[in-house]
């Protein structure tokens, strides 16, 4: 693997950081207001989807694949039966495809510079930073095309944009029994599985170069095993005919999502033979995961806030490093308190609203966390210093 490096050092003074904090005091602003908003609306989209599951398990009625019952027309069905296909999917460029195959996916790879970067930061006396950065640029395998215009010394590092890219592919028409499945059904089908390589001569032949297989892929390239730069390399992955379930408005001889009073859609498909209630239990399950990420989402955010706020308080400190450190110690601790606190007020205040019982309970617990926090603060500020002993 070819690769080289160079170093940049840049130095900041105390001033010009004081100033670059004060400056971010606004990013700080918008961070707690941007977290406020996502924990808000987080908690109303969970018990909506919630509501909206609940309601859909209520009046979801069981179809027969095989026919299509015009008394369910527009209703909430679920089913489950084998699929099948008008046309299988087809990669055009390499002839690859299979009678049975309902989605088809091309992996390419591009043999390219890449950057990456390493940056090491020094406090210095007087409260400036000395930052280095080490720059690497190594030639490798990576998906996509990587602009090279955007490195930070792109000279001598220029790649050549490759003509074969990834792509999906899906059949002309894909069935189960005796309705068409919707590409917002299809979408969520990807049990993709490995799918054997295209004949090489012919492929050899077609594209004038070498194919040859190295690693599980298919690498084209003249001198495979030194590949130049823009060479590429393939996989291909399909997903056969095979059972699923769905859950779906039945609209004629396809389905729509179905929408709920609560203005949310269900609309699944899952590979298998799935009853209504697993369904639905896989449904919850993801609102919840959904519900606690975007809960860590917005805490998170919240401290970075309060951290961006209190920025100048440490490097106001920072004129004596270690000075610098405690404080940033403190003001991390006060930050991630108040961002517990915070968040756990804004979903009360939320489930109250959405949920009165649950929200009544997060308020005692954001109340509790907040009079520890009073009563940290108020001790350290009272604890005499004791001086030490001079020594006789």
């Amino acid at each position: 693997m070819s690769q080289d490096s160079f170093t940049e050092t840049t130095s900041t003074g105390w001033f010009s950081r004081i100033g670059n904090s004060i400056t971010g005091l606004l990013f700080g602003g918008i961070l707690l207001l941007v977290s406020t908003g996502l924990l808000w609306w987080n908690e109303g989209r969970s018990v909506a989807t919630a509501k909206g599951l609940a309601e859909g398990a209520k009046f979801t009625v069981e179809a027969d694949a095989a026919t299509i019952d015009p008394a369910k027309e527009g209703q909430l069905v679920h089913l489950s039966g084998q699929t099948s296909l008008e046309g299988p999917a087809a990669d055009p460029l390499f002839d690859v495809t299979a009678p049975d195959l309902v989605k088809l996916r091309r992996d390419v790879e591009v043999f390219q510079w890449v950057e990456e970067k390493h940056t090491t930061t020094r406090k210095k006396l007087g409260g400036g930073e000395e930052t280095t950065t080490e720059y690497t640029y190594k030639k490798k395998w990576s998906s996509g095309d990587t602009d090279s215009s955007n490195f930070r010394q792109p000279d001598g590092h220029q790649n050549v944009e490759s003509k074969i890219k990834s792509g999906e592919f899906t059949a002309q028409q894909v069935k189960l029994g005796a309705y068409e499945l919707p590409s917002f059904l299809l979408s969520q089908w990807n049990d993709y599985q490995a799918l054997p390589f295209p004949d090489r001569a012919a492929l050899e032949q077609s594209m004038d170069t070498t194919a040859t297989v190295l690693d599980s892929w298919l690498v084209l390239s003249k001198t495979p095993e030194n590949p130049a730069l823009g060479d590429a390399r393939v996989k291909f992955l399909g997903m056969k005919n095979g059972p699923i379930s769905v859950l779906a408005r039945q609209v004629k001889e396809t389905f729509e999502e179905y929408r709920t009073k609560q203005d949310t859609t269900i609309g699944r498909l899952e590979t298998g033979v799935k009853s209504k209630d697993a369904m639905y239990a896989a449904a919850e399950t993801e609102n919840k995961i959904m519900a606690w990420m975007l809960r860590l989402a917005g805490f998170l955010a919240m401290f970075f806030g309060f951290m961006t706020l209190f920025r100048p308080l440490k490097v106001l400190a920072d004129v004596l490093p270690i000075a610098g450190s405690i404080v940033g110690a403190g003001t991390g601790f006060v930050a991630f308190l108040l961002s517990l606190a915070g968040s756990i007020t804004i979903i009360a205040l939320a489930w109250v609203w959405y949920r009165p019982m649950l929200g009544v309970s997060l308020l005692v617990a954001a109340g509790g966390a907040a009079w520890f926090l009073r009563k940290t603060i108020k001790t350290k500020a009272t604890t005499p210093v004791i001086p030490p002993p001079i020594p006789a």
